[in-house]
C-alpha cells in the first residue's frame, strides 16, 4: 500500500493505520518506517507526532526506529558541525602562519595547517596578486564555503589578509 502511494503522500498518512497493520515484525517495522519517511516529505518530527497521534499497536517499534533515526541525524550534524570548526580552525592558522612565516613553501603550509597542498598553492597565488576584495572572497567562498563566521571571526579575518597583503605581521 505504501508502495502504491509513494506519489501521493498524503494518503500514506490517511491510512498509516492500514499501512503498519500489514507490517511483520520489528524489521518490517523499521523498513516501513524508513521507507515512508522517504516518500511522505513529512521531517521526522513531522512523523513522529503522526504516529504518537494514532493508537497503533506498533507505535513503541515505530518510535524505536524513528528515535534512532533522529538520534543518527543528530550525531551526524554534530560531527558536520565539528568538521566546519576544524575546517575554520585550519584557514585562520594558514593565514596566520603564512603571515608569520612568508617565505615557507606550500608543501610546508600545507604539512603544517592539515590543509591540502592544492588549496595552499591557490591560496599563495591570490595572495601573490595582491588584491585585498578577491583574497577575502576566495577565503569566504571557497575555503570557508558553508561555514558561518561570528562579527569577531570576520574582523580576525579581515585583519589577516590586511596584514598578510601588507606584508607586515604586527
Amino acid at each position: 500500500m505504501a508502495l502504491s502511494f509513494r506519489h501521493q503522500p498524503y494518503l500514506i498518512v490517511k491510512y498509516l493505520r492500514l499501512i503498519f497493520e500489514g507490517a511483520d515484525g520489528k524489521a518490517s517495522i523499521s523498513a516501513l518506517t524508513h521507507y515512508i519517511l522517504g516518500v511522505a516529505e513529512r521531517s521526522e518530527e513531522e512523523f513522529k507526532a503522526i504516529i504518537e497521534n494514532t493508537d497503533l499497536e506498533i507505535i513503541p517499534d515505530v518510535m524505536s526506529t524513528l528515535e534512532q533515526i533522529l538520534t543518527r541525524g543528530r550525531k551526524e550534524g554534530m560531527e558536520k558541525g565539528m568538521e566546519k570548526g576544524k575546517q575554520k580552525e585550519r584557514i585562520l592558522h594558514l593565514l596566520k602562519t603564512a603571515l608569520k612565516f612568508p617565505e615557507m613553501a606550500a608543501v610546508d603550509l600545507a604539512d603544517f595547517t592539515g590543509l591540502p597542498q592544492e588549496t595552499v598553492q591557490d591560496f599563495i597565488a591570490i595572495t601573490a596578486k595582491g588584491d585585498k576584495d578577491k583574497l577575502l572572497k576566495y577565503v569566504q567562498e571557497e575555503l570557508l564555503a558553508d561555514i558561518p563566521l561570528n562579527a569577531e571571526e570576520m574582523e580576525k579575518l579581515q585583519e589577516l589578509v590586511e596584514k598578510l597583503l601588507a606584508g607586515t605581521d604586527r
